[in-house]
């Protein structure tokens, strides 16, 4: 499950552009600065970009694609390839502009659409400043996997060697990071920024852009990046993203494969949760797939507009009912285990029933949680080295699931390290389930 601070599909979310009001627009710093200087990082400064071009875009006057980089080369050290083309208006008073990179990621190249201060804090990311840490990212020559078409689902991909549990299946750098701050421009405005930024892709990767499906057939560029885009979160900023490799494979309410957004490559990857066989799909979950069976279908049909026919979700009512059930204990157990008062009822033993359920339950990819409850339990009731067992393996599945950085993930490799010096360790001694639990022995 993801947090409200991690990565998820986005999908037709974006559509809430219909209902902003159109206001009139107005070009950048059409009043904004003095007319040698610029705006960055909420400040004036001098303008490298040159009195011409800052008329230019003051009288709404398109450049060329041609133009626009020729005057960003004009000054040393510009960081971006093409002459950032950008709007404001009364709603959005800082200006959204198209930033182009056609280098980023070894020539795969980027654009984004967002504000200047956040467009330069992104080139503070290792991703940007420090182009060997993306040395692991879009190896694609030779992928654990191959393309296919699925009768019902469309397009997929299959794994085409078998993959372990923590086999990484591919780590990509996004096309296009997109802040909704753009959705405060009218339409127009809004669109010709999509476009020109793919305008400003290389190549080859803008035929990996034109590749993606777009379901809502609206606006090409537009439905392709509602179709395919990420929740994903830059400095604690909401933006999204599109990465065309993630977008090939399709939901399943229990996945094989897990993925997580690295915030300082800016990079997404995918792994297996459990072993894949070839010629078996890989798959992701599009949702918080912890809940029942019709609210996962719900929300499935009205963001992505599809009728899940998961194995799960198409089970007979009997076996689906069971499910449902087992997801509701799972939910209760949680907030038993969740209660750190004294009159908390929590024992090992629920711990291990939730492991239980999430391993019927087939969420493989969502254990990290149900071992760190484990770890936190024995913890409470002092049990050093089962503590341990589950701190590691919630590791190694919460590295899967959310990344480097969680924070849980920090809390268990302290505990993994020494559970006497947890923030859980013998909270339960001297309850009155401590004295009954068979857990066998206290400390």
């Amino acid at each position: 499950m993801k947090g409200v601070a991690g990565v998820g599909l986005l999908g037709s979310a974006l559509v809430l552009a219909d209902t902003l009001q159109q206001v009139p627009q107005k070009p950048i710093l059409a009043d904004a600065c003095p007319s040698d200087s610029i705006l960055h990082n909420g400040e004036c400064q001098p303008a490298i970009l040159g009195a011409q071009t800052m008329d230019n875009i003051r009288q709404n006057t398109t450049i060329t694609l041609e133009e626009a980089r020729a005057s960003a080369q004009e000054h040393e050290g510009f960081p971006w390839t093409f002459l950032p083309e950008c709007y404001s208006n009364e709603k959005q008073t800082e200006p959204v502009c198209v930033f182009s990179d056609q280098d980023f990621a070894g020539g795969r190249g980027i654009f984004l659409v967002t504000t200047t201060p956040l467009a330069y804090e992104m080139l503070k990311k290792p991703a940007f400043s420090q182009p060997e840490a993306l040395s692991r990212m879009n190896q694609h020559s030779n992928p654990p996997f191959e393309e296919h078409d699925f009768p019902g689902k469309g397009r997929g991909i299959v794994a085409n060697k078998t993959l372990h549990r923590g086999d990484q299946i591919f780590a990509s750098t996004p096309l296009v990071i997109s802040n909704p701050l753009s959705y405060n421009l009218v339409d127009s405005e809004r669109l010709r920024l999509g476009h020109r930024g793919v305008d400003t892709l290389p190549p080859d990767t803008q035929k990996l852009f034109w590749g993606l499906l777009d379901h809502f057939k609206g606006d090409p560029v537009e439905d392709r990046i509602n179709t395919n885009a990420f929740d994903i979160t830059i400095n604690k900023v909401q933006q999204y993203a599109v990465m065309p490799e993630i977008a090939m494979m399709n939901h399943d309410c229990r996945p094989n494969a897990a993925y997580f957004w690295d915030e300082d490559t800016l990079s997404h990857y995918v792994h297996a949760t459990q072993t894949i066989y070839p010629g078996e799909e890989i798959t992701i979950t599009y949702i918080n797939n912890e809940r029942k069976r019709e609210a996962r279908m719900k929300n499935l049909k009205t963001n992505w507009g599809f009728d899940c026919s998961c194995s799960s979700c198409a089970a007979h009512p009997i076996f689906a009912a069971e499910s449902d059930a087992r997801i509701q204990a799972i939910e209760n157990i949680a907030e038993a285990l969740n209660d750190w008062t004294s009159s908390s009822t929590a024992t090992p033993e629920m711990a291990e029933t939730m492991l239980s359920l999430y391993a019927q339950e087939r969420l493989e990819a969502s254990m990290g949680v149900a071992y760190k409850h484990a770890a936190e339990v024995y913890s409470s009731f002092g049990d050093r080295y089962t503590a341990i067992k589950y701190a590691q393996l919630a590791l190694e599945m919460l590295h899967l699931d959310r990344g480097f950085n969680d924070n849980d993930i920090k809390f268990m490799l302290a505990m993994a390290k020494d559970p006497e010096q947890s923030w859980s360790w013998k909270k339960r001694v001297g309850h009155k389930r401590f004295e009954d639990s068979s857990c066998g022995h206290a400390h």
